[in-house]
């Protein structure tokens, strides 16, 4: 069976985006996957990145610590060998988000963080 192709004129980057700021993380996931399925180019990777940070928000949602923190660190790596505006998307201010996020995950981890609510960051995409 064939997957059918988004609806011509929805750009699935900006699907996704919309949906990771409306912080339907699992939804943002799925979107940005369909694409990165049908992708061959050099964008395949960073994508990657970008769907295992919204599966590890997902994962935070749901109380898997160790989840979150993998796949953020796993996802923010990947993106890092790309350009800071890759894709129009601010991938700087993301991944110092996300290392941030990282951090206090691994301290709500130890015990050290008794705070386990964090505030999501928001992906920021100019296309010119």
């Amino acid at each position: 069976m064939v997957e059918p192709e988004p609806p011509v004129g929805l750009d699935p980057i900006d699907q996704g985006i919309r949906l990771f700021n409306e912080e339907y993380f699992f939804e943002a996931h799925e979107v940005l996957e369909d694409l990165w399925k049908r992708e061959h180019g050099k964008s395949k990777v960073f994508l990657q990145g970008l769907i295992q940070i919204c599966a590890a928000y997902h994962h935070f949602q749901n109380g898997n610590l160790i989840g979150a923190e993998t796949l953020l660190d796993r996802g923010a790596q990947k993106m890092r060998s790309y350009p800071a505006d890759y894709l129009g998307i601010d991938a700087a201010k993301l991944l110092a988000h996300v290392d941030q996020d990282r951090e206090r995950i691994r301290k709500m981890q130890r015990g050290e963080e008794e705070n386990k609510v964090l505030q999501f960051p928001r992906i920021a995409r100019k296309i010119e």
